[in-house]
This record gives structure tokens, C-alpha cells and sequence, in this order.
């Protein structure tokens, strides 16, 4: 079957094209599920499907807000590390690992299931004191490692920068290698808490308790359980429920229901009666710049239609073509 007919690069179409409709009420849960206490849970846990609501000023706020944390986050990150160090330990661990560069913030895209993550290494460099006698001395390599697709606001971030600080202080300061969240890290997470739970609403815990917006979620239709996922990486066909055996349903984005008596638009007609002649004749294009052709193909007949003039058949797309052609611009 050829890409032109992929359901998805149509419907991709259709949303750009179509007229919007006016949504009514908000569709019901398919399920009733149970409620999710924790953000790191297994798989199998039941979880809860929040209802889902139209379209309103306050998704639009929310999309323009993250977008805007999004420009601004890499200097948001590292103006906090620099006051945190700066009043909690007055600059001792900038100090300890400056000889490596200092501690350095990293973005990871595949840090999925936790919101950040504190790598130390204390490396020994031999020397002798001015005596002759041996004397060690020691390089601090420090990072702090940030989830990409889990820290979406500042409170997520500063919290986490905080969190992972505290794990730093526990490993360069108070010596502490085998117990991550015992008494000295509880001890610094207080202090750290103490300076900064009003100016940036922070409070360390011993653990990260974010809700982390999963981009695809299949529910068990049996006993509910839902498995979340950052990529399309369940088959429906091939997986099952591991509790249950039973179905998975995509629930987000929801499938959209196909009517098996209906059958392909008049744009679909138009592809696949041109998309080979218009791939065949632009051997230098890309899929999608094949597609933007064919669109504004489609689209300037459909305005001639409608305005009541007939075209010249297959010479008058051709020639459309040639001229689509003349302000494309391509990217070696």
C-alpha cells in the first residue's frame, strides 16, 4: 500500500484542514478505575482516567505557559544550583567540583520514570606535601541529571534541583556513600526546605512524587489497569494485560471510531490518484514536500470548482505542479 494512504499522514491532513468543530460535554471514562497515589508505580497498578473536558482558555494558558518554561528553563536551572550552593553550603560544592568544571545540569530525554538523578565521583590525584611526604587529594565530578518529558514547570524544577543537591551534599560534605536518604540527607533536605519553602515553594522529600504526563495510555478493558507509555510502543494486536490477559484499549489520544460503511473523502480520492504521477514527476522531494503539493493542488481546484470555471484536465495540474515547484525551497 503506498505512504499517500497511511491513515495517519490523512487524518494529520484533515486536522489541519478540516473546519473545527464546537465541542459539546466532555466524553465519560470508558472504565471506572481505581486512584494513583504515586508517580514511580509499576505498571499494574489501577489507575485512575481523569475526565476529559473541551477545549478552554485555561488549556490555552497552560500550553502558552509550558512553552515559555520550555525557552527559559536551562538559565532557570542554573541561577537556582548557584543560589542553592551559595546559601546552604556558601559555594562548597561549586568549590570541590571546579577543577571538573563545577556541577553540571543535564537534560536527558530518556530519563523516564523519576525527575532527576545526582552522580558523584571522587577521583584520587597522588601528591606530596612540601615535606615530601604523600598526601591525597581529590577531583569531584558532580551532575545532576533532569527528565526532559517529566519536569514541565518551575516548581518540578527547582524541587528537583533541590532534591538532588541535597543528594550531592550527602556525598562530598557529609561522607555519607551507602544511605542516600538517611539522617544527613534528611538533615540538609530540612535546612534546604527551611531557606527556600517561600521564595521557591520548595520541600525536599525523601522522594519524587510527580504525576508525569505520559503521552500514550492503554487501559485493561477487564480489570482496568493502565500502562502509560512516552512512545506508541504497545501493539494491540500482539500485547495483553500481564495481570489479566485481558484486551488493551488506547485510551490517550483516544482511536478514533471508524465507520465501516463509509468510505474514503474526496482529498483521499485525490491522493490516490495523484500521488504516484506527482512522486514520480518530483523525484527530488521529500514525502512531506509531496504532500504540501498535492494539498495545494487539491485545494486550488476545489477553489476553481467552487467558482464555477473548469480546468484543464491533467495538463492544468501539471502546470500547477510546475509552478508549486518554483518556490520551494530545498535543504540540502
Amino acid at each position: 500500500m503506498d505512504a499517500f494512504w497511511a491513515a495517519d499522514v490523512v487524518n494529520d491532513w484533515n486536522d489541519q484542514h478540516s473546519p473545527r468543530k464546537t465541542l459539546t460535554s466532555p466524553r465519560k471514562p470508558k472504565f471506572n478505575l481505581g486512584v494513583k497515589d504515586r508517580a514511580q508505580d509499576s505498571d499494574f497498578e489501577i489507575l485512575s482516567s481523569p475526565r476529559k473536558g473541551s477545549p478552554s482558555k485555561t488549556d490555552r494558558s497552560a500550553a502558552i505557559a509550558r512553552k515559555a518554561f520550555e525557552s527559559r528553563k536551562h538559565q532557570l536551572a542554573e541561577d537556582f544550583l548557584k543560589e542553592l550552593d551559595r546559601v546552604i553550603t556558601h559555594g562548597k560544592i561549586g568549590e570541590l567540583a571546579a577543577e571538573c568544571g563545577g556541577v553540571k545540569l543535564e537534560w536527558n530525554k530518556k530519563l523516564n520514570s523519576t525527575a532527576g538523578r545526582a552522580n558523584w565521583r571522587r577521583e584520587r590525584i597522588p601528591s606530596k606535601d612540601p615535606a615530601g611526604a604523600s598526601e591525597a587529594k581529590y577531583k569531584h565530578h558532580a551532575s545532576i541529571e533532569l527528565a526532559e518529558k517529566v519536569i514541565d514547570d518551575e516548581d518540578r524544577l527547582f524541587n528537583t534541583i533541590a532534591h538532588e543537591y541535597c543528594h550531592l551534599t550527602n556525598f562530598m560534605i557529609s561522607n555519607i556513600r551507602d544511605n542516600p536518604h538517611g539522617a544527613e540527607f534528611k538533615s540538609w533536605a530540612a535546612k534546604v526546605t527551611q531557606v527556600f519553602n517561600k521564595s521557591h515553594n520548595i520541600t525536599v522529600t525523601t522522594k519524587h512524587t510527580y504525576e508525569i504526563a505520559y503521552k500514550y495510555v492503554w487501559t485493561c478493558s477487564t480489570c482496568g489497569h493502565e500502562f502509560k507509555r512516552h512512545s506508541k510502543s504497545i501493539d494491540t494486536t500482539r500485547h495483553a494485560c500481564g495481570s489479566c490477559k485481558g484486551a488493551l484499549v488506547q485510551t490517550k489520544p483516544a482511536v478514533r471510531a471508524k465507520d465501516p460503511n463509509k468510505g474514503p473523502n474526496e482529498f483521499q480520492v485525490f491522493l490516490k490518484e495523484n500521488f504516484k504521477r506527482v512522486k514520480k514527476e518530483n523525484e527530488g522531494l521529500g514525502h512531506g514536500a509531496v504532500m504540501q503539493l498535492l494539498a495545494q493542488m487539491y485545494k486550488d481546484r476545489k477553489a476553481k470548482r467552487d467558482a464555477g470555471t473548469t480546468g484543464g484536465g491533467a495538463e492544468d495540474e501539471v502546470a500547477g505542479v510546475a509552478k508549486a515547484l518554483e518556490v520551494i525551497v530545498l535543504d540540502d
